[in-house]
C-alpha cells in the first residue's frame, strides 16, 4: 500500500512538473515568436524581480536583512538600465563599468547600513557578505548576462541573441529533465546526500545526454541564426551547459537546505519558484558568455 502510494505521488509531481513546464515554454515561445525586443526584455525582467524577490524570501527576518535589500535593489537596477540600453542601442556591451558600478554602490550602501548599529560580533561582516550574494546571485549572473546574451553586437537582428538564448535554455532546462527521468527511473547511486538527497549519478549522465539533445536539435532549427557557432563548439556548450544547469541546481539547494527551506515560491506546480527554475541559469548564462568571448566567437 505504501509503495503504490509513493508511486502515485510520484506521478502526480511529474504530471505537474509536465504541465509547468509546458506552460513555461509556451510564454517562451510566444516571446520567442514575436520577435520584439521589449518583449525579450519584459520577460527577463519579471523573472529577474521576481527571482530576486524569492532570494530575499528565503532568508526572512535573519540578521543583514538591510544590507541583502541594499545588494538586490542595486543589482535589480543595473540589469534592467542594462537591459533598457540595449533594447535602445545606447550602450555597447564590452566593458562592465555599470557591474562595478552596481558592486561598489552594494559595498559602500552595505558598510554604511552596518554603521546603525553596533558590532555584533561575525554578523556584522557577514550582513555585508550577504549584500554581496543578494547583488550578485540573481541580477548579475542571470538578470545582466541574460540581457547581455540577447542583444550581443556581433550578430545581426532586432533581438541578436534570440537562438543562442534558446539554445542555451533547451540545454540548460533538458538537463534538468534528463536528472529528473533518468533519476527517477533508474538513479540508484547518490550523487551528493549532503547536498540534494534526490540527485544521483544515473541521472546526471543522463542530464548530459538530453543537455546535447537540446543543444544540436536548437543549433539545428536555428540555421543561418546559429552558423556563426561551430559543430564542435556546440558539443562543447552542451557539456559546459550541462555542467552549469546542474551545478546551480546544487548552488540553489546549499541556499535552500541551509536556510531550512523547501521551495522559493509556489507559482509553479511540482517546479516550485522562479528561482528553482531559473537557478540552472544563474549559471549557465554567465558561462556561456565568457566561453563565447574567450573562443573569439563574439
Amino acid at each position: 500500500m505504501a509503495a503504490s502510494t509513493h508511486s502515485q505521488s510520484k506521478a502526480a509531481v511529474f504530471r505537474a512538473r509536465l504541465t509547468s513546464t509546458l506552460v513555461i515554454w509556451a510564454i517562451v515561445t510566444g516571446v520567442f515568436v514575436s520577435g520584439q525586443p521589449w518583449a525579450f526584455f519584459g520577460l527577463v525582467a519579471f523573472l529577474t524581480i521576481t527571482g530576486a524577490g524569492e532570494f530575499r524570501s528565503l532568508f526572512g527576518e535573519q540578521t543583514g536583512k538591510g544590507c541583502r535589500n541594499i545588494g538586490l535593489i542595486a543589482g535589480v537596477i543595473v540589469a534592467l538600465a542594462l537591459g533598457i540600453g540595449f533594447v535602445l542601442g545606447e550602450w555597447k556591451q564590452r566593458g562592465f563599468d555599470w557591474e562595478m558600478m552596481g558592486l561598489v554602490a552594494t559595498i559602500l550602501g552595505a558598510f554604511c547600513w552596518r554603521f546603525r548599529t553596533g558590532i555584533n560580533e561575525r554578523d556584522s561582516v557577514d550582513a555585508v557578505g550577504d549584500s554581496l550574494i543578494a547583488y550578485l546571485y540573481v541580477p548579475i549572473l542571470f538578470g545582466v548576462f541574460m540581457m547581455r546574451l540577447l542583444f550581443l553586437p556581433e550578430v545581426s537582428g532586432a533581438v541578436p541573441g534570440a537562438w543562442l538564448i534558446l539554445m542555451m535554455c533547451a540545454s540548460a532546462k533538458f538537463t534538468d529533465m534528463g536528472a529528473y527521468i533518468t533519476g527517477s527511473l533508474i538513479g540508484k547511486h547518490k550523487m551528493a546526500p549532503h547536498l540534494s538527497p534526490a540527485k544521483t549519478w544515473e541521472g546526471f549522465f543522463g542530464a548530459h545526454a538530453f543537455a546535447q539533445l537540446g543543444a544540436w536539435g536548437v543549433w539545428a532549427l536555428g540555421g543561418d541564426s546559429l552558423s556563426w557557432i561551430p559543430p564542435l563548439h556546440v558539443g562543447i556548450i552542451g557539456v559546459l551547459m550541462a555542467l552549469s544547469a546542474v551545478a546551480g541546481d546544487l548552488a540553489e539547494s546549499v541556499l535552500k537546505r541551509s536556510l531550512s527551506v523547501k521551495d522559493s515560491g509556489s507559482w509553479m506546480p511540482g517546479i516550485g519558484g522562479i528561482l528553482d527554475l531559473i537557478d540552472s541559469l544563474c549559471f549557465a548564462a554567465p558561462v556561456l558568455y565568457f566561453y563565447l568571448i574567450l573562443t573569439g566567437l563574439i
